[in-house]
């Protein structure tokens, strides 16, 4: 499958790049990569619309332009490894492609096929569910990575001693990237492609969703109801300013607001099931 890159310049920087992102995921972007003036953007070719682009972007505050390039498939993973450095959270989690080489100063360390999956650790978003991790004694307990992408929180909880482990995301290229990324890093786990109706009635003492913030909304009831008593909800995927409307749709399901976090305008909430 081909891709097109938009690469856009913002001003000011941020926190427009910020909301064109948020924006931008809504409508098929699938990996974005930050830099100082703005974000590339990489959207599959056949779902791909400049119109939409251009009506979003008049929509928006700030002054936004871009430059539109088609890019074949066989190139992608060349690019890949031109710009993919490794992600490290403090020295319990270093995410590496295959073509680096393993640093032994850190704990743990996930292989990541770098393919089109949102998900490598180097989005905010990751990088702020890796780092609740540790804190959540994940050994033994079973887990839940709803629109896993590349699989990188499901195959860094098993790291952790996580239990029984499901991983879904409704995305085929995400799913066959999350089997060859467990594959990868020899993680036990399954993994299902569809939406959040594949979970079924398996219920889970962690649940992880790094989602954009109307799937959330969307799928808060079911994931309350897949949660075990006294377990843990993480949701990321969304700006700061998203909390206030995540924890009140939250409490509206028995869950409780423990903590939130935020990087770069970026945060996390941890939600625990009361009942």
């Amino acid at each position: 499958m081909n891709y097109f890159v938009y690469r856009f310049v913002c001003d000011p920087v941020k926190p427009t790049t910020e909301i064109l992102i948020s924006k931008l995921a809504e409508l098929d972007f699938e990996s974005f990569m930050d830099n100082e003036t703005g974000t590339d953007a990489y959207v599959p070719a056949d779902v791909e619309s400049e119109e939409k682009v251009k009506s979003l972007l008049a929509d928006l505050e700030g002054t936004i332009s871009y430059q539109r390039e088609e890019i074949p498939e066989q190139n992608w993973n060349a690019r890949w490894e031109a710009d993919y450095e490794p992600v490290c959270v403090d020295t319990t989690f270093r995410v590496r492609a295959p073509f680096h080489e393993s640093d032994p100063a850190y704990t743990h360390e996930i292989i990541i096929q770098p393919q089109m999956s949102f998900g490598t650790g180097h989005h905010e978003t990751t990088w702020l569910m890796l780092n609740e991790m540790d804190g959540l004694k994940l050994k033994g307990k079973s887990v839940l990575d709803a629109g896993s992408g590349t699989g990188v929180l499901a195959i860094a909880a098993q790291k952790l001693g996580a239990g029984p482990t499901l991983a879904y995301d409704i995305e085929e290229w995400a799913y066959q990237n999350t089997l060859e990324n467990v594959a990868l890093n020899h993680a036990d786990m399954e993994v299902r492609k569809g939406d959040a109706s594949v979970i079924g009635d398996t219920t889970f003492d962690i649940i992880f969703a790094n989602i954009n913030k109307n799937v959330l909304l969307s799928d808060l009831p079911r994931f309350a109801k897949a949660l075990n008593r006294g377990g843990a909800l993480l949701l990321s995927g969304f700006f700061q300013t998203d909390v206030d409307d995540l924890v009140v749709a939250a409490e509206a399901q028995g869950l409780t607001k423990e903590s939130v976090k935020t990087r770069n305008d970026w945060a996390v909430v941890v939600l625990v099931a009361s009942r």
